[in-house]
């Protein structure tokens, strides 16, 4: 068994796995993560526009609502023009006084909307200078994992290269048990403690016959056979 072409055959396989991983998994992750993190800063300015625009709609509306009873304390002090009648003044008089009451009512709310308008604004504010800044963060951080991603596919185009090197080196048969090892099981290699006994790839004791293979291995691995464990099928070194 060719114990130490199996062994630098594992060890790009794991580099090629780890690279695969990456791409597939560990960077669209991150961008994911950088993307919901704009998200985030955006969903708040929406929040605090949507909250600033009511408040302007209230400052409007009681404005408005000031405006027409002015209107109405005007008109009534146009019809008591020209009145001589007790009651016709009387009731002008009380129309204007209504008006002036609601007027007062309508510029007390006003006021208080826009006491409430400033902060919001300056919510409003806040919230698109946070985006502003995460837009910059987030920016940076796709572009460097646009960076990475172009390191990690060459590296791992190397590695590919590397690892049919490294197949031409390990004996057709091994090579084809490890191969078909591979889709069931990582690492297809594994220590075995000779002491216990026991595979450390799937912790359990082996039947001596186990032991005394990897013991004939262990005096001519080079003509000794493959010594695999019979409960998990990894290739025991």
């Amino acid at each position: 068994m060719d114990t130490q072409a199996l062994l630098a055959l594992q060890e790009e396989d794991g580099r090629i796995r780890d690279l695969q991983r990456e791409l597939k998994v560990l960077l669209p992750k991150r961008r994911a993560e950088a993307k919901a993190r704009l998200q985030v800063a955006q969903e708040a300015v929406e929040a605090a526009v949507r909250e600033n625009l009511e408040a302007e709609r209230a400052y409007s509306r009681f404005t408005r609502d000031s405006d027409r009873q002015r209107e109405r304390m005007a008109r009534a002090e146009r019809n008591a023009i020209g009145l001589t009648g007790a009651r016709a003044l009387e009731a002008a008089q009380r129309e204007h006084q209504a008006a002036a009451a609601a007027a007062q009512e309508a510029d007390a709310a006003a006021a208080t909307a826009k006491e409430n308008r400033s902060p919001t604004e300056r919510r409003l504010d806040d919230a698109r200078k946070v985006e502003a800044e995460e837009e910059a963060a987030v920016h940076e951080i796709l572009l460097t994992l646009d960076a990475r991603k172009a390191d990690v596919e060459a590296a791992l185009e190397e590695a590919k290269a590397r690892r049919v090197a490294r197949a031409a080196e390990v004996p057709a048969d091994q090579l084809r048990y490890y191969e078909r090892l591979s889709l069931t099981r990582w690492p297809c290699l594994a220590e075995f403690n000779r002491a216990e006994g026991v595979c450390s790839g799937c912790n359990l004791v082996q039947p001596p016959s186990v032991k005394q293979a990897v013991t004939h291995a262990d005096k001519d691995s080079a003509n000794a056979p493959m010594v695999v464990c019979p409960a998990c099928g990894r290739i025991l070194i």
